[in-house]
């Protein structure tokens, strides 16, 4: 009998560490969140006049923006924007940072607005490969930046970092502003993470309520 009460009990952490993550368990705060960065391999510079370093953009810029969020964490981390305890939130860039390093900026420059579906956001999440694996993971799939609207537009994209199996994205924009090229874009991550922090976290949190 006791025996039969260990293979339970055994059986259950084992159900419990093999579970997958999901979207009521990050809004319950049963899950980290780990905020992965920008993904720039789909995404388009619209207004050619505003990209005129494109070598600056792929070998410095994109670099930046995704270091900003690990080293400023007061302006660009969203612990607070999800109500999630020290335990419960990290930043960790780096493998975004390896993904866009394939990136041409040079032949994505372009006069027209781009977009990109949700299924394509999707199958950039099927190529990544995260150091990651424990919680959810948070990654903008980055659609534009368009220099014409002074706007970027990204899919907001949530990971079980487990499996890699995508657990919601929906696409979002920010009014981009700042001094400077670095800060001007920064400043469209910035008002990215306002947006989920003034509105779409109480509509998400209530969606995948537990």
């Amino acid at each position: 009998m006791r025996k039969l009460l260990l293979f339970a009990v055994l059986l259950c952490n084992a159900g419990a560490v093999l579970a997958d993550n999901t979207m009521a368990d990050l809004f319950a705060g049963k899950t980290r969140l780990v905020f992965l960065g920008l993904d720039f391999t789909q995404a388009k510079y619209v207004g050619g006049a505003g990209f005129t370093d494109p070598a600056a953009i792929q070998n410095q810029h994109m670099v930046s923006w995704n270091n900003l969020i690990e080293m400023e964490p007061k302006k660009f981390s969203l612990q607070k924007a999800f109500n999630l305890n020290d335990d419960r939130y990290v930043s960790k860039v780096g493998d975004m940072v390896k993904l866009n390093k394939s990136v041409n900026v040079a032949e994505n420059i372009t006069e027209t607005e781009h977009t990109i579906t949700e299924d394509q956001a999707k199958k950039s999440v099927a190529k990544y490969d995260l150091s990651e694996t424990d919680g959810v993971g948070l990654v903008y799939v980055v659609e534009s930046l368009s220099k014409t609207a002074e706007r970027m537009s990204a899919w907001v994209t949530f990971i079980d970092l487990k499996t890699k199996k995508v657990l919601y994205t929906e696409r979002v924009e920010g009014k981009a502003g700042g001094f400077g090229f670095r800060n001007y874009w920064a400043g469209g991550v910035y008002k990215i993470n306002q947006e989920i922090d003034s509105k779409l976290y109480k509509k998400w949190s209530k969606s995948f309520k537990g």
